[in-house]
């Protein structure tokens, strides 16, 4: 019987997570094709895809705080879905820059809530019925890759379907989380010492060494963003269409499944830090390499999405997890993704759009490796000299 029920919360729990990301695969990765089919300059295509990320920055942690206060995370998640549902045929009524920045604006509000929160919410439910995150987060892998190669051919036929796709996935999301059970704080945990008392964004972790794991998420979810925002419209610059993007995206996403199978190995033997640090120079190179326009080369770059975001992605998720105050969870899951998926990705659209007019496509993607990796190293550096600062001192040393 337990095993049973085991399984059947395995399966809840991985079918969430692939439709979760068959909702983003649906959606993201053909937005910036979208707006050049519009006639969208690379710099108005670079402040559309920041309206998502500056969403996550202002909107996400009302719908987090929400959540964590209520203990209602799967109906936040729901309520969410079937907002977004219903906002994303008006895409169609948008031709211009204006419309379709207004409407970009009131999607996003509701849908850049639905990762943290769904991630918050299973991931407690996994670490209650004793099973691994990283199993779990492969059907995402698996979902978003099979998704985007569909629906990338798909979109090079009829175009039109895109945000119809998009409604219908949302509701079948929403129905699948409403099947789920709630996992709330408990009623007696306000004078626990797992809850936090304290205000501000520090007061969510039970480590300050958080604010290093948030850097070095941004510099390598810059990269990646990056690469997110402009693929698309290099693509239609090379003479290629959606399906190229579809292929690439499917790559990208197949090559997270081996890093999956060892994710939790890899944590234990390397540590959070040194993934993430790992990750922020793969990024970089995963920036030459895509920024090619030769296409091998170009899906060689794509299979360090395993290595540049998907390390980056559990490091952060399993050790926010593991740091944050017991009524604090979702708000520290959104916390990551207001810098995964805000801060960073509108900095690499507003500054991408930015060298992509000013230096063209393929010298945009070799100034923001370069960029990355500068940063890469001094964060690298702060960290060390953090480390050694924080390290508590021999006695004998103390004294003198």
């Amino acid at each position: 019987m337990h095993n049973a029920k085991t399984n059947a919360s395995m399966t809840s729990l991985f079918f969430a997570n692939v439709l979760y990301w068959v909702c983003a695969g649906v959606y993201s990765p053909f937005l910036s094709a979208h707006y050049t089919s519009l006639g969208l300059s690379a710099a108005q295509t670079g402040i559309l895809l920041a309206a998502t990320p500056v969403c996550a920055l202002a909107i996400q942690p009302l719908w987090s705080t929400i959540a964590d206060k209520l203990g209602r995370r799967r109906a936040v998640i729901v309520a969410l879905c079937l907002a977004a549902a219903v906002l994303a045929p008006l895409y169609y009524l948008a031709s211009t820059f204006v419309p379709v920045l207004l409407v970009t604006f009131a999607f996003s509000a509701f849908f850049s809530g639905l990762l943290p929160l769904s991630d918050s919410l299973v991931i407690e439910l996994a670490d209650r019925s004793g099973l691994d995150f990283s199993r779990i987060r492969m059907g995402g892998t698996i979902g978003y890759a099979i998704v985007v190669l569909i629906v990338g051919r798909l979109l090079d036929m009829a175009p039109q379907i895109q945000f119809t796709v998009v409604s219908a996935a949302l509701v079948v999301f929403a129905a699948h989380m409403w099947r789920l059970p709630e996992a709330g704080i408990r009623a007696n945990a306000a004078d626990d010492p797992k809850v936090s008392h304290g205000k501000g964004l520090l007061s969510l972790f039970t480590s300050n060494e958080i604010a290093f794991v948030l850097v070095f998420a941004f510099i390598s979810s810059a990269a990646i963003g990056f690469i997110g925002a402009f693929l698309g419209r290099y693509a239609v610059e090379l003479g290629e269409g959606q399906n190229l993007v579809g292929v690439l995206s499917a790559v990208s996403a197949a090559s997270e499944i081996p890093i999956l199978l060892v994710s939790s190995k890899l944590v234990r033997r390397f540590g959070e830090m040194n993934l993430l640090i790992f990750s922020c120079f793969m990024a970089a190179l995963r920036l030459v390499l895509v920024g090619t326009g030769i296409v091998p080369v170009m899906v060689c770059g794509q299979l360090l999405q395993s290595v540049s975001y998907m390390t980056v992605y559990y490091s952060c998720v399993t050790y926010i997890a593991n740091h944050t105050y017991e009524d604090c969870r979702a708000r520290g899951q959104s916390a990551f993704a207001m810098v995964q998926s805000g801060l960073s990705v509108v900095v690499a659209n507003l500054f991408g759009g930015w060298a992509c007019d000013a230096l063209g496509t393929h010298a945009g993607f070799l100034a923001f490796a370069l960029a990355s990796t500068i940063a890469a190293v001094a964060a690298l550096v702060a960290y060390v000299l953090w480390r050694r600062s924080a390290a508590p001192q021999p006695e004998g040393q103390a004294a003198a």
